[in-house]
């Protein structure tokens, strides 16, 4: 209902701000807001009532941050190792963004936040490395989108958490070329179980303990997808099953529910292919590869050959195309790649015909080692 002299429930007064003044139900609310532009304060005015709607539901208005982390803390359901690790990120990220608003949050607060947790907070002492500051952001990303998805804020200011930018060499992966002379190494130094965990952190994108926990029936397909039992976002997604994993795969006999049994029955833990990957990383060069590189690196090769953000979504069975982009490490042949890909073909209508060259067949063999799950990617390679 509009009231006497105001215009959807604002006037300028006589020196330049915005006077509002709402009703909601029987309750009127009025004020000046200390801003000359109507588009401001049309937002104020809209904040102001909501904040009147959810005080009369009963419903909180003004969450800080401090707020979110311990209403995460308390209400979700995440695993004993998870609440952990979030209470020591949320233990750095609370002296310096805790008693700000949550609707106050802005970028510049995010990256000035970042800025402090790196810097060395007593002489002598270092600060958070990039990574660890990131993991932190990360946690502090999940507390705010908990608390949208449960109304306990109006809406997530920071939809898009600016992360700290990581040096190359601070997150090493492999390119198509590293792929063959890496699992060649890994089949010296590891053991059968070994070989076929890494392939399938490699070839088909999975967790280190995904690829430790293959069950026989998780297969379908003829053995052609494989639906992971155990997955972080709770998604049961079938996902292709590179042939160079099948290969190894069908060679295993079927004593137990596990394709990759432990001694006595049980299962390999997370960890058990750490040593083998480090070692087989620096062997053609590749310090500090780990098992999770391995899942990026394979994000990385399918989006430099030409998958789309939705593809990479899909394989790594991410909730948000936010966190796949996170994996992909920049690939400077992409746009070559895409380009190559979309137009090449053209040529073929007003050039003769030319004989295959030798790179077909290194193409040929690259796609074999590889498998089904990344091939389609690497055709445009030759």
């Amino acid at each position: 209902m509009a009231l006497q002299g105001f215009k959807k429930g604002l006037r300028r007064n006589d020196k330049g701000f915005w006077e509002y003044k709402i009703r909601v139900g029987r309750q009127v609310k009025q004020g000046t807001f200390p801003t000359s532009r109507k588009e401001t304060a049309t937002l104020l005015l809209a904040q102001v009532r909501d904040d009147v709607i959810r005080t009369q539901k009963g419903l909180e208005v003004r969450y800080t941050v401090s707020q979110v982390l311990t209403f995460w803390l308390e209400t979700s359901q995440a695993e004993p190792k998870h609440l952990d690790r979030a209470k020591y990120a949320f233990k750095k990220i609370q002296p310096i963004l805790g008693d700000l608003s949550v609707r106050d949050l802005t970028p510049a607060h995010i990256v000035d936040a970042a800025k402090s947790m790196m810097a060395a907070p007593i002489a002598g002492k270092q600060g958070l490395n990039p990574t660890s500051v990131n993991i932190v952001l990360r946690y502090l990303s999940v507390a705010i989108n908990w608390a949208f998805k449960n109304r306990k804020i109006i809406e997530n200011p920071l939809r898009v958490m600016p992360y700290v930018a990581l040096k190359e060499s601070a997150r090493p992966y492999l390119s198509i070329e590293e792929v063959v002379p890496f699992l060649k190494q890994v089949d010296i130094i590891g053991t059968l179980h070994h070989c076929v965990a890494i392939r399938a952190q490699l070839l088909m994108g999975l967790r280190e303990v995904e690829s430790l926990h293959l069950r026989w029936d998780g297969f379908s397909g003829d053995m052609e997808f494989y639906t992971p039992s155990q997955t972080k976002s709770g998604k049961a997604q079938a996902i292709p099953v590179a042939k160079e994993v099948r290969r190894l795969v069908e060679g295993l006999p079927r004593k137990s529910e596990w394709v990759l049994p432990g001694r006595a029955g049980s299962i390999h833990q997370k960890g058990y292919t750490r040593h083998v990957v480090v070692k087989a990383g620096k062997a053609i060069g590749k310090k500090n590869l780990t098992p999770h590189r391995l899942r990026a690196s394979c994000a990385t090769i399918i989006a430099g050959a030409g998958a789309g953000a939705h593809q990479v979504k899909d394989l790594l069975r991410h909730a948000n195309i936010s966190t796949s982009q996170f994996y992909v490490q920049q690939f400077p042949q992409s746009i070559k790649i895409i380009a190559n890909k979309t137009f090449d073909n053209i040529a073929v209508e007003f050039a003769p015909e030319t004989p295959k060259s030798c790179a077909d067949s290194s193409n040929a063999f690259i796609t074999q080692v590889t498998g089904a799950t990344i091939a389609v990617f690497y055709q445009v390679l030759a």
